[in-house]
């Protein structure tokens, strides 16, 4: 059976980061400063198995010994030259990242300004993909060369420290200490050899309070040289959480739509992560149903990976079935262990291995209790029991509140085109609710329908934007009424 992999994108090497790999010592492409990205927000289609990060896939090449790391240095012409410190010859592989701005859609309607990496063309010398949370998955072979040139199109500082990967004291990416952070329009490259092949993660180093938690982070999987354990699908699992407050404090600050869930709070004093209060938690960058679910057929085993990418000890829990701890920290265990529950601190990775042999819809959530209910709940779902998922996860206003989100955003940023956008993907998606409407409460319905239409008739009339705002808050408000009316709030 064909390995299951996870992601919104399976880039091969053929396809795209066969496209980046060079010899060593060969001459680096043009990575001229670009101007900052422009906030993305996904679609509820394009959401991932895997969250919402992008997979890159590791080409084969030659092993290379030792690790550095060095800045790009300026030639005349601006253009970045790359000192070379790996051996020549040696086969190298190349990624290109990039920090950008994005609104995380968590759950559909639930939204937060965040930071996230994503992949860059250093031909185009643009974005190869959006900036998500998490950020792409990186895959390499046990031993390969590894050059990682990372791309700051973002407001803050930045650099990447490769959680678990024991590079050089020139390549670990802390601030003022093995480099200087990386400002907005800058590179600095990373080189080292993928290590023992394990779960490992990269995540910003730079007030480490802050930037992972605003979305910096993503994993690395480091494959072995020879064929490994044989398994019917792997899951990697991104433990984080969000203080609301962080991402209107750094919304504000410089310039950008908070998003829903932070819109309507205020911050009276100046906002210090010591009284960080996490409100949302999240798997792979989503909640509760919006988290895509681990799909097994009875009879299979499967490695589930967990990272603890956030700031709090989670509890994660399986029902209806114990699981097999394999590895931890990128090292495997010489004695498994068996654990139906299994807490991980800040930082921390597991590997486990679950056998599906109790078929069913089966909850895996952190135990702690609110972290659970606010969003770290999932489901593991057998070949055979998808309706039954399906039904007890649908919320049916989760088309009209991302739409409604997507309104807003354009709202902020005034962006007339994309309001119209938004306005006719809500009567799209307001027309399967007709039906259910009428029966429910068809008085509702018509001032539904006069509201939907009075805020369409605005957004057509121009630039308005008193009148636009007045009417899409009018309209967001009945949202809210519906819902509950409905019973569709599912995070």
């Amino acid at each position: 059976m064909n390995k299951t992999k996870t992601g919104i994108l399976l880039l091969t090497a053929a396809a795209v980061i066969g496209a980046f790999s060079i010899a060593s010592g060969g001459q680096a492409a043009n990575t001229s400063e670009m101007a900052g990205m422009n906030a993305h927000m996904e679609h509820p289609s394009t959401a991932s198995t895997a969250g919402s990060g992008t997979t890159a896939s590791a080409s084969d090449g030659s092993a290379q010994t030792g690790t550095s790391a060095h800045n790009h240095s300026m030639s005349g012409s601006g253009t970045p030259v790359v000192q070379a410190s790996l051996p020549p010859g040696q086969s190298v592989h190349e990624i290109h990242l990039y920090a950008g701005d994005l609104m995380q859609e968590m759950a559909q309607g639930t939204t937060l300004y965040s930071w996230g990496y994503g992949l860059w063309d250093p031909v185009q010398n643009k974005p190869v993909t959006p900036p998500t949370v998490p950020g792409p998955e990186l895959h390499f072979k046990e031993g390969e060369a590894v050059r990682i040139v990372f791309h700051n199109e973002q407001l803050e500082l930045h650099t990447i420290h490769f959680h678990g990967i024991d590079n050089s004291f020139k390549g670990d990416g802390t601030p003022d200490l093995s480099q200087h952070a990386v400002e907005k329009g800058g590179t600095f490259t990373y080189e080292f050899t993928a290590p023992q092949a394990g779960t490992y993660y990269y995540h910003c180093h730079v007030e480490t309070d802050i930037h992972p938690e605003m979305g910096l982070y993503g994993a690395i999987i480091v494959e072995p040289k020879a064929e490994g354990r044989k398994v019917d699908g792997e899951y990697t699992l991104i433990l984080a959480e969000r203080d609301p407050k962080l991402a209107l404090n750094e919304a504000t600050e410089s310039g950008h739509y908070p998003g829903t869930a932070a819109e309507g709070l205020h911050l009276d004093v100046p906002y210090d992560t010591a009284d960080r209060v996490a409100r949302y938690y999240t798997i792979n960058g989503k909640m509760d149903a919006d988290i895509p679910p681990i799909k097994v057929k009875e009879g299979g085993t499967y490695l589930i990976r967990l990272i603890n990418a956030g700031q709090e000890v989670h509890s994660i829990h399986t029902h209806g079935h114990h699981f097999e701890v394999v590895a931890t920290d990128g090292r495997p265990l010489e004695h498994p262990y068996s654990k139906d529950t299994i807490s991980i601190s800040p930082g921390e990775k597991y590997e486990i291995l679950l056998k599906a042999d109790n078929p069913g819809v089966w909850p895996i959530h952190c135990h702690i209790g609110p972290h659970g209910t606010h969003g770290m709940h999932m489901l593991m779902v057998y070949e055979g029991y998808e309706e039954a998922a399906g039904a007890h996860h649908a919320d049916p206003l989760g088309g009209v509140k991302h739409y409604m989100v997507a309104a807003k955003e354009r709202l902020f940023e005034k962006k007339a085109e994309g309001m119209a956008e938004a306005a006719d993907g809500m009567k799209k998606e307001s027309a399967a609710l007709y039906n259910l409407l009428s029966l429910k409460n068809p008085d509702f319905l018509h001032e539904w329908e006069d509201a939907q239409q009075a805020w369409s008739d605005s957004i057509q009339a121009g630039n308005d934007w008193a009148a636009i705002k007045e009417r899409t808050d009018a309209l967001s408000e009945l949202l809210a009424k519906l819902e509950q009316m409905l019973g569709g709030d599912m995070s």
